[in-house]
């Protein structure tokens, strides 16, 4: 779904903050005043390098963890702070995450239908057991799984099995967002490309919008409609694929955009990658602000920096 300002975001993220305390002495920062929204049925991809918070980003919106500080509304709810019954039940019927290892969040001990009927059991989502296996039985086929596989358990299963359970698991809550936290990089090439077509597939039918968090450009390219770019905790550009990808601002965007293979030899003889140190780069994120480029398209950075950017 494209970007439209009449529609109301799904869920907005206002200076999101989320430190962890190791010591007395020291306290980690992993994510520093993120903010960006999603609307329905879209799929915000959320791309960076290895621990610059994605995971922790999406961990906090689920609320797996306490956010430090700043805002999360999903629809008419502020998630942020301490909740009632009723809103957590609603967020964990109405937000669903898919984790990037597909062996490890699945229980060993229970057979298939037990796992992806879990939710339905917590909930009472079912009239009778009928309906409970008729619904395990219809998300099975739809993640193209058959209705025997519900009496298997998590080892009978290859990876990428495994992970088309672990989405089956999230969308039996018929959810409004799924947050997919690197849900394919566990897998092979082959299999990633089957699985994330699964879930383009799912979204056209469902309307189900997902905040797609991944390392993997390209895939997040062939998925996303809008795309945050973060490092060390700070996002410092979001806009819509075609602008981030045609037209990126931050160094450390086209430093991730340059480093993407190309598929033609010919091509890829002459790619040159950017290189991009933080330390040395004598840009602080800190100070930065957010810019408007053009449409949805920003950039976080000081005035100055801006200027020098779009020189």
């Amino acid at each position: 779904m494209a970007n439209n300002e009449k529609v109301k975001p799904l869920l907005v993220v206002e200076d999101l903050k989320q430190y962890f305390k190791v010591s007395s002495s020291f306290t980690v920062h992993a994510v520093e005043g993120v903010s960006f929204e999603i609307y329905p049925g879209e799929t915000y991809g959320l791309v960076g390098e290895s621990g610059s918070g994605k995971s922790t980003i999406g961990r906090s919106i689920i609320r797996l963890y306490d956010p430090t500080s700043g805002k999360i509304t999903f629809g008419d709810m502020d998630i942020s702070g301490r909740m009632g019954k009723d809103d957590k039940n609603k967020l964990r019927t109405q937000m669903q995450m898919i984790f990037q290892d597909p062996m490890a969040s699945l229980n060993p001990r229970k057979k298939v239908g037990d796992i992806i009927g879990e939710g339905l059991d917590i909930h009472h989502m079912y009239g009778s057991r009928a309906e409970r296996d008729k619904m395990i039985k219809e998300i099975l086929a739809k993640v193209g799984l058959a209705p025997e596989h519900a009496s298997r358990y998590p080892h009978q299963f290859s990876g990428g099995q495994r992970q088309r359970v672990g989405i089956a698991r999230a969308l039996i809550m018929n959810p409004k967002l799924i947050i997919a936290d690197e849900c394919i990089s566990a897998l092979d090439v082959s299999i990633q490309a089957q699985v994330v077509n699964l879930m383009k597939d799912i979204q056209q039918e469902t309307g189900t919008a997902y905040l797609f968090i991944a390392h993997d450009l390209s895939m997040v390219k062939y998925i996303s409609d809008r795309i945050g770019v973060l490092h060390l905790g700070h996002l410092l550009e979001t806009g819509t694929t075609e602008e981030i990808f045609e037209h990126p601002v931050h160094p450390y965007t086209r430093s991730l955009l340059s480093a993407i293979p190309a598929p033609n030899p010919v091509v890829e003889k002459k790619r040159i990658a950017e290189s991009y140190d933080y330390k040395t780069s004598g840009i602080d994120y800190n100070k930065g602000t957010r810019h408007p480029v053009s449409g949805s398209h920003y950039v976080k950075c000081t005035d100055e920096e801006f200027a020098k950017w779009n020189a």
